[in-house]
């Protein structure tokens, strides 16, 4: 059994576990897909015009975007790692053995912006109120709450990670 798995995970390239995981996504993309087509008034062109505009957008505006907003967070100047570390060791060598890797503060920043900015972006219909008609006819509520709620979802998002990154300046420096 044990060369079995071990022949899988050689031509595979990892587990059996992963290609289930793989296969069971592509399967709910498969169901979404499918469900685009039900509805008569979608067609495939609205689909690929819609994928080809996400494609620009993302490329010619959000990727230049947080690049810059990315290099500007690292803009510090930063300490060179001295050529030999503790003990004769190299710089990088080592941290497979438990030691910890010292993460930029920035990183700090990173992740809870661009938790805060998907997070926007899917929910920014129901964020700025457009279509609270239609949802109301639809739940029988208002979406006055969603901005209240997604401004508390970013506050929360930053001071975790606030909270994240003084833990670790504590336990580095312990």
């Amino acid at each position: 059994m044990r060369s079995a798995r071990r022949d899988f995970e050689r031509l595979y390239g990892a587990s059996p576990a992963h290609l289930l995981g793989a296969l069971a996504s592509f399967a709910v993309i498969a169901v979404a897909a499918m469900g685009w087509f039900v509805e008569p008034a979608i067609s495939l062109e609205y689909i690929l015009i819609w994928f080809g505009g996400a494609i620009v957008a993302h490329d010619v505006l959000a990727l230049p975007l947080y690049s810059a907003l990315d290099r500007l967070t690292a803009l510090r100047p930063r300490r060179r790692a001295p050529a030999h570390g503790v003990a004769g060791r190299r710089a990088g060598e080592g941290e497979d053995r438990g030691e910890r890797v010292r993460v930029p503060g920035h990183v700090y920043l990173r992740v809870p912006a661009i938790l805060a900015g998907v997070i926007g972006l899917v929910y920014s219909p129901e964020i700025l109120g457009k279509g609270d008609a239609t949802y109301f006819i639809a739940s029988g509520q208002h979406q006055h709450v969603y901005l209240g709620r997604y401004l508390a979802l970013v506050a929360a998002l930053f001071a975790l990670s606030g909270l994240a990154y003084l833990r670790s300046r504590h336990t580095r420096r312990g």
